[in-house]
């Protein structure tokens, strides 16, 4: 019996309950790429049965990092002196006191200072350090890979004795997951019209340390265009990112459910009998032209 409002066929839907521990895990994104193979293929009972999946529930660990060498968002390069933050979350403060600490450890950076103006939103650096005229030395921030997390859009800088962030500073990390699937044939697309296998996105709503419930109050159902005989997952970040969950293990559900196929009766009753005619053919007679007369 149908198990879904969507499901108007005689065959009943089930779930396919997947934990990251079970899958094979990619040896590079590890469990952010997980395939879980099948003892059976996954396909319709008869050839005018259609199937539908959704991502009905998720449980996923808030164990990842704003800011990690997986990102590729760590590192500040000034006065060509390069300066890297240890991976964990970081909020505008302690990104000031972690840069600040550095700079005072350095060779060429003695006296350069940074702070945030929590009504600004944005990073200021300015520096004490005189010549021997008692006139400030300038400084150049070189490069950044924390382009979002600072607000530095503009490096390198100029040489100057204090520098505001062009933009504000952005330390939320991912706002959303994004749960796909490569081996499903799914017809969403992105923002740039390419096709998207993407099956859930789950909002980032909780702190870092707990976990992140998602159960949609109405499960969206997508149409699945191939058989599976195993399931593909990847979980990403708004940047299209494989997540780094220091090895804390997910859980999710996948329904599936299924559909009669339709005939498009348009096509198949009334264009697709038409007869067709060879072009070196009589074509069919019209309403302004009668038929040729056959020959006495």
């Amino acid at each position: 019996m149908p198990t879904h409002s969507s499901n108007d066929s005689v065959f009943g839907g089930f779930n396919i309950f997947l934990q990251s521990k079970n899958a094979t895990q990619d040896e590079t994104h590890n469990n952010a790429h997980c395939d879980f193979f099948l003892d059976k293929i996954i396909q319709p009972e008869r050839g005018d049965i259609g199937m539908l999946v959704s991502c009905i529930d998720a449980e996923i660990p808030f164990s990842f990092y704003n800011v990690s060498q997986s990102l590729g968002n760590t590192t500040l390069t000034v006065n060509n002196e390069y300066f890297e933050l240890d991976d964990r979350n970081y909020n505008a403060f302690n990104v000031e006191d972690a840069f600040n600490a550095k700079f005072a450890a350095s060779n060429s950076c003695v006296g350069i200072s940074m702070t945030f103006g929590d009504t600004t939103n944005k990073f200021t650096f300015t520096t004490s350090n005189v010549d021997e005229h008692g006139v400030l030395v300038p400084f150049t921030i070189n490069s950044t890979t924390m382009v979002k997390e600072l607000g530095i859009t503009d490096a390198p800088t100029p040489a100057v004795t204090s520098y505001t962030s062009a933009a504000c500073a952005n330390l939320s990390g991912t706002s959303s997951i994004y749960i796909e699937s490569t081996n499903m044939l799914l017809n969403n697309v992105n923002s740039f019209g390419k096709t998207f296998n993407v099956l859930s996105k789950v909002l980032v709503d909780t702190s870092p340390s707990s976990f992140i419930f998602y159960q949609p109050n109405q499960p969206q159902y997508f149409m699945l265009n191939n058989t599976l005989n195993y399931v593909n997952i990847q979980l990403k970040n708004d940047d299209g990112q494989f997540i780094n969950f220091n090895n804390v293990e997910w859980s999710l559900t996948l329904s599936i459910e299924f559909y009669r196929k339709r005939d498009d009766i348009i096509n198949t009753k009334f264009l697709m009998d038409y007869p067709v005619y060879n072009k070196t053919e009589e074509p069919p007679p019209t309403k302004n032209k009668k038929p040729p007369k056959d020959d006495q």
